[in-house]
């Protein structure tokens, strides 16, 4: 089974060069699973601005574009739950092909957040075409308006 890099990244090792296939204890820091690989790809995906990666400005969603643009009223928020759920779906296919089948849902309330902030809990559900098709879930609460990401 291929390695995957671990995020934060440790360059130090690799840079040094650690060798990675004699040292486990070394392996472990620098490398992680598939699974935790998708994992970090996706909460990357769902953190990042559009534009905000120079080489491709369509990487990331658009929960930090419509950020401070949804209102109180609960009907502008189901529009905005609806983008949100749009965007992160088109860019996971375009930018996670290591799964397919890929839903997500988003539930927005206020309910456990503090301040002014609306918490809102993304799920992903999908599966993992390499893994004969073994099922794949994120779970992970942001803290928006202004947008924190909320340690798990």
């Amino acid at each position: 089974m291929p390695d995957y890099y671990r995020l934060p990244l440790r360059l130090d090792l690799l840079i040094n060069g650690a060798d990675l296939v004699q040292q486990p204890q070394v392996r472990q820091q620098a490398n992680c699973s598939m699974e935790e690989s998708i994992h970090n790809n996706v909460y990357l995906i769902i953190t990042t601005k559009f534009k905000e990666v120079r080489f491709d400005p369509l990487f990331g969603s658009t929960i930090w574009d419509d950020d401070f643009q949804m209102g109180n009223d609960s009907a502008n928020n189901g529009f905005w739950t609806d983008r949100v759920k749009t965007s992160v779906r088109d860019a996971l296919r375009r930018y996670e092909k290591r799964l397919e089948r890929i839903n997500v849902e988003v539930d927005l309330d206020r309910a456990g957040a503090t301040d002014a902030h609306k918490r809102l809990l993304m799920v992903v559900t999908a599966e993992i075409r390499k893994s004969n098709h073994q099922p794949f879930e994120f779970r992970h609460e942001l803290l928006i308006a202004p947008f924190i990401a909320k340690k798990s």
